[in-house]
């Protein structure tokens, strides 16, 4: 009649959240039409989110100044996962975006002008895949946490000293920000002029493509004045295998010569 199983009667039973009025001496268990009322309360509680703990609770003491109360903290948890939802919504349309309309692949150097854009980071100490792993757990859960609205790829920032050495390390880990926010991770992408180009390979290999883009800078009179910035076209969410990763590398540079 109320839609649940006599599993979880006897489990509600258990837990003495639940039950019958009578047990009759064959172990028949009898429910009076007034408890189905308790039995909505309940789907309608863990419906809601709330734990048989809380329900149980709220069964013990009772009354309309209970129920706004919970209800009302309900109604704030909801809320959260709704943005949970929406937040997740964002990345996935943006992934399928990105995937369905992705550009012709830059095969060769070329110079772009960029527009500002907005990174939410976290710092790396060190460059090796253990170190990359924790921090984008790390990174992932912070923004979760935050709610912080931004796009499917994973983006690094090498720097620009690290970038002329030719000893790639990363220095964050990053995703873009669908609007600026105020928080003290975001980094400034700045706008103005970039080499770029998309690295063929895994990330063991980035180095390579890396020199081709310093010597196409010399090549063009030009000199690096930024950061490195790395996003992933293809990785490991699409490829099992790393030869096929496609990572597009951009790097600020000026035509005007140091002071």
């Amino acid at each position: 009649m109320c839609g649940v199983t006599k599993h979880t009667l006897f489990h509600y039973d258990e837990i003495g959240l639940l039950k019958p009025e009578c047990i009759s001496e064959k172990g028949y268990r009898y429910y009076s039409f007034r408890q189905s009322y308790f039995l909505d309360i309940i789907i309608v509680l863990k419906k809601a989110g709330s734990s048989l703990q809380e329900i149980k609770d709220f069964f013990q003491n009772q009354n309309v100044s209970q129920l706004v109360n919970l209800f009302k903290q309900k109604e704030i948890e909801l809320q959260v996962e709704l943005l949970r939802i929406e937040r997740m919504q964002g990345i996935i349309r943006s992934a399928i975006q990105m995937t369905e309309t992705m550009e012709d692949l830059r095969s060769i150097p070329s110079i772009e002008e960029h527009e500002v854009q907005y990174l939410i980071s976290t710092p790396l100490q060190e460059s090796d895949d253990r170190e990359f792993s924790i921090k984008l757990s790390e990174h992932r859960s912070y923004c979760e946490e935050h709610a912080i609205q931004h796009e499917f790829p994973i983006w690094t920032i090498i720097s620009k000293e690290s970038f002329e050495s030719g000893s790639i390390s990363w220095g964050y880990v990053a995703n873009k920000l669908k609007e600026p926010i105020a928080d003290k991770k975001v980094i400034t992408k700045p706008k103005g002029l970039y080499a770029v180009t998309d690295h063929m390979g895994s990330y063991d290999t980035i180095s390579e493509t890396c020199s081709i883009i310093r010597k196409y800078i010399h090549n063009r009179g030009m000199r690096v004045c930024g950061n490195a910035y790395t996003m992933d076209l293809i990785n490991y969410f699409s490829e099992q295998n790393p030869d096929s990763y496609v990572i597009r590398i951009s790097v600020e540079v000026t035509s005007t010569p140091p002071f």
